[in-house]
């Protein structure tokens, strides 16, 4: 299994190619699909994209990537409305309004070889979710190396982003995080650091 990073865009925001036995999943292509596809490897196949939430700094690459490989789209029905209304996804200079056919996510996510468990957790938007997998965690703008999320955008709800981060502690320490911006961290590191624990 092999995580690779590739930060793109204003606001430093982390794609992540998730690869194991040749298959790929792109978490949140955020834009330049061209520059994400150089980091896939001739004899890899893109099976899926996963989507943390429906911001444009996490989908500005999907329709491109979609089109090329084939491949579905998953995201949490209460963020459907965030990627078709540039308004609310805050891409009014770019206009991002996703064409692909979009899936919503259940509690589990069978692609290929991955099996993904879906966390939903609400606060940052509506639609927010954790992927995890293995010991892997991917929190979108949920939660950061010792912070989290801002609730001040559309839809965002400080109450329901401290629900959120309960349901965060309550999974294994050991598992690695892997935030939508910044640094990776792990549970332990931020269930001692992060004050909003």
């Amino acid at each position: 299994m092999e995580v690779r990073t590739i930060v793109l865009g204003l606001f430093q925001t982390n794609t992540y190619l998730l690869v194991e036995e040749n298959e790929v999943v792109i978490i949140d292509p955020v834009s330049k699909a061209e520059r994400i596809q150089t980091k896939i490897q001739g004899h890899e196949k893109v099976i899926g994209i996963l989507l943390t939430h429906g911001h444009f700094d996490h989908i500005g690459a999907v329709d491109d990537l979609a089109e090329l490989y084939q491949c579905p789209v998953f995201l949490h029905y209460e963020d459907y409305e965030l990627t078709q209304d540039p308004q609310k996804n805050y891409s009014q200079t770019k206009k991002i309004k996703l064409k692909s056919k979009l899936s919503f996510f259940d509690d589990q996510l069978q692609l290929g070889h991955f099996i993904f468990t879906i966390h939903h957790t609400p606060g940052h938007t509506p639609g927010s979710v954790c992927i995890e997998y293995k010991d892997l965690l991917f929190t979108g703008d949920t939660l950061f190396k010792e912070s989290v999320g801002r609730t001040d955008l559309y839809r965002g709800n400080p109450q329901e982003l401290k629900q959120s981060l309960r349901q965060i502690a309550k999974m294994d320490p050991l598992m690695k995080i892997y935030p939508g911006h910044e640094a990776q961290s792990s549970l332990a590191h931020e269930f001692k650091n992060n004050p909003y624990f």
